[in-house]
């Protein structure tokens, strides 16, 4: 095995062979990047056929696609408390410790999970508070796993990386719903909380055996407060990571009310009600999703590094239309080619957003910056989760998508006056944000 202990920043990123052939593969010439890497796979695929079983067993509690919105508002309510102290713990400790003990805790609560499932004690109540548990664990796990993976390759690779980070978690997307699908419907729903658990087994044991470069850490004489205010004055400076963050949250906050409504969506619209198979579409519409993301992350991230803004809001603009057709998709076949539609649009702009923010900000930050930018994300989902659920219950599911889709795409032509922020900060950096950057590191060693 690998030594735990913390490589120099050349070790850490030390290449196998030569260049590659393809610019886009030279992450995989990483070792210590391709190990997290795989592991994330594993994991990323647990954590989605959980998702999956999750609202699956809500739903059948209740039938109601309220009940559904209130446990993702459980589980994603910790996004919006304590996302930004997250980025704080990842900068002044750490890292590597705390995404282990982050997904040592995620662990437990799988198979606890499991537990509820297999004896009949699970309630709607059990399920958001252990859901909210995980939740907290989980927020705080995102900070500093996404600061922990750009030091593991080299700056000009990092675009490339990123995108096959995200493209990881489009593939879980597509196979983890379809494989939660078929596990509970043949061996039971407890099952899938269980083998996610041991899914995390495999990316506690990447990241405790990946050589890392050593961290620079916040100093004890910045405080905590201080350090979120420094961030957020570097954020507000850099045109190149506002935009993007403004973009992408915006789109996440209101356009993932999909996301809860899938199960209900497919059972009442497109499976008139039939609840088995309703899971089973639900599966193969989240799997569409998934797969369109995958080919929207790979095929549209090189053309946003040339034309970073254009492509921001282009397909910003994209994922709001199709979102909107999805309301108005009543048969199984369309909706699968409007959701891999929406799935590339909606992941080809995070992923650009994410390499936008991730490749300007300095080390010392990088955690409590990229909190900014998952609150943003993921923040707002328990909000979008509950109002989704209710209004789907008063005004029915359809109307909930076609109007979550209108609003995005009022917001993404209004942002058209962003893009050439976008494009003009691939030039030198402004005065102002040099500024800030400099104070900041000053302040802060």
């Amino acid at each position: 095995m690998a030594s735990v202990t913390d490589a120099t920043p050349d070790d850490a990123v030390a290449r196998i062979g030569g260049p590659a052939r393809f610019p886009l593969l030279e992450p995989f010439r990483y070792r210590p990047w391709v190990r997290v890497w795989a592991a994330s796979l594993v994991s990323q695929m647990g954590d989605w056929m959980q998702i999956f079983a999750r609202a699956a067993l809500a739903y059948r509690l209740t039938g109601k696609p309220s009940s559904v919105g209130f446990i993702y508002f459980a589980s994603y309510l910790p996004q919006l408390l304590i996302s930004l102290w997250g980025g704080v713990l990842a900068d002044r400790f750490n890292r590597r410790r705390l995404v282990i003990g982050c997904q040592s805790a995620q662990l437990v609560g799988a198979v606890v999970m499991g537990v509820l499932a297999a004896t009949d004690t699970a309630t709607l109540a059990n399920i958001a508070l252990l859901s909210f548990f995980i939740g907290i664990v989980f927020t705080l796990n995102i900070p500093a796993a996404q600061a922990l993976g750009p030091a593991l390759v080299p700056k000009e690779v990092l675009a490339g990386a990123i995108s096959f980070w995200t493209a990881t978690g489009a593939l879980c997307r597509v196979m983890g719903p379809i494989v939660a699908a078929a596990l509970i419907a043949s061996i039971g729903l407890e099952w899938v909380f269980w083998l996610n658990a041991l899914t995390f087994t495999v990316v506690i044991a990447a990241w405790a055996t990946a050589r890392m470069p050593r961290q620079p850490r916040l100093t004890n004489e910045v405080r905590n407060w201080q350090a979120l205010k420094d961030a957020a004055r570097y954020v507000k400076y850099t045109p190149r990571v506002w935009v993007p963050i403004a973009v992408s949250a915006f789109l996440a906050s209101v356009g993932i009310v999909y996301q809860p409504l899938i199960i209900p969506y497919a059972t009442t619209v497109l499976s008139g009600g039939a609840e088995s198979l309703g899971e089973s579409r639900a599966g193969w519409l989240q799997g569409a999703v998934g797969l369109g993301a995958s080919v929207g992350i790979l095929a549209l991230a090189s053309l946003g590094r040339r034309r970073p803004g254009f492509t921001l809001v282009g397909t910003a603009i994209a994922f709001s239309c199709t979102l909107f057709a999805l309301g108005r998709a009543d048969m199984f076949g369309a909706a699968l080619v409007v959701g891999f539609a929406m799935g590339a649009m909606q992941f080809a702009n995070m992923t650009l957003a994410i390499n936008l923010v991730q490749h300007d900000v300095p080390e010392v930050m990088r955690g409590r910056v990229m909190s900014i930018q998952m609150t943003g994300l993921i923040g707002f989902v328990p909000i979008a989760s509950l109002a989704g659920g209710a209004l789907a219950d008063q005004f029915g599911i359809p109307a909930v998508l076609s109007g979550a889709g209108a609003c995005c795409l009022v917001f993404s032509l209004w942002a058209l006056r962003w893009m050439k922020h976008v494009d003009a900060t691939l030039e030198p950096s402004s005065p102002e944000t040099v500024a800030a950057i400099g104070a900041v590191l000053e302040e802060e060693g």
